[in-house]
């Protein structure tokens, strides 16, 4: 791609990287509350829409981390044990910053 539109994607993302950090942040709440229930309560409903969310921001964005919120988005979907959420999600951080 060239090399303004390099530019106008890092641009984009520095105006919106915030709402990147407000969706890890919701996955955080959902391991801070011991995850969800199989009925699937609104912490569950909200860390999985953040985390489907940001599988396509990042990949848009061409931002590290598109991978690791898709598997965070499966491990919320199936109720996989905490432990193993926690992990994904701290990783996401990571990469998310």
């Amino acid at each position: 791609m060239s090399d303004a539109v390099d530019r106008f994607i890092a641009e984009m993302w520095e105006r919106y990287a915030y709402l990147a950090d407000q969706r890890v942040a919701a996955l955080e709440r959902y391991v801070e509350a011991g995850g969800g229930d199989s009925s699937g309560d609104v912490l569950a409903d909200e860390a999985e829409s953040a985390a489907h969310k940001l599988v396509g921001a990042l990949g848009s964005y061409r931002r590290p981390g598109s991978e690791q919120a898709a598997a965070v988005e499966r491990l919320v979907q199936s109720r996989a044990p905490l432990d193993e959420v926690a992990a994904a999600v701290r990783e996401l951080r990571r990469l998310v910053g």
